[in-house]
């Protein structure tokens, strides 16, 4: 889920989805007068079917210039759609667009420097000590891409840079939160991956997120 605080009120988008259910899942809202909740469900925004995004899982919600967006996606594509007012339904003729390509879900968008960061993830995020799952970033002067590598190569072509690769112990690196930033300005990043010592579920992962000449690392 994601929430976030809309016209005085924290407001939660959630997946709904089943394994293989690519075209029956989709995005839900809910909202609540304190971040605790409880949250009142208002239903979905959209299904899969009804936007023709194959598997719509995923939200992040982000303003920009006044406006209100959710990006949303998976290994099908992930997309762009402006909302309402409200943020509780999509702007009447709002079209969706593509942001990024097939290789990604997961997606979080943070602003720093004029620039806009698209983090993400790769690869498999749920077979245990054998998931390959790996949070990659491509990065953007404006919000809507294109979201390219240090090369120049476009993330809508399946390109990026590696943030969080496994090592000897961790696997499955992957499905970042946003950027938290600490009382003394430092960023950190939560994150899910799989303990080769006790690989009984995920665990989760806290990392700092460091940066040189306009890239995280």
């Amino acid at each position: 889920p994601d929430i976030n605080y809309i016209n005085n009120r924290y407001v939660l988008y959630y997946s709904m989805s089943v394994w293989g259910g690519e075209w029956t899942c989709g995005i839900g809202v809910a909202v609540s007068d304190k971040p605790e909740g409880p949250f009142t469900d208002l239903g979905k925004l959209f299904r899969s079917n009804e936007i023709n995004v194959q598997n719509s899982i995923d939200p992040f919600y982000i303003e920009e210039e006044g406006k209100k967006y959710l990006f949303w996606g998976s290994f099908r594509g992930i997309y762009a759609i402006e909302l309402s007012d409200d943020g509780l339904s999509l702007k009447p003729g709002a079209e969706k667009r593509r942001i990024a390509g097939t290789a990604y879900e997961g997606t979080y968008i943070f602003k720093k420097d004029g620039w806009f960061y698209l983090f993400a993830s790769i690869g498999s995020c749920c077979a245990g000590v054998n998931s390959t799952y790996t949070t990659v970033v491509g990065r953007a002067d404006q919000l809507f891409g294109p979201y390219l590598n240090k090369a120049g190569e476009s993330m809508d072509n399946n390109r990026h840079e590696i943030l969080i690769r496994k090592n000897d112990r961790f696997v499955g690196t992957g499905h970042n939160s946003e950027i938290v930033t600490d009382n003394s300005g430092r960023f950190w990043m939560f994150y899910h991956a799989v303990d080769k010592l006790n690989p009984k579920g995920r665990v989760l992962m806290l990392d700092e997120v460091l940066w040189k000449e306009g890239w995280p690392y």
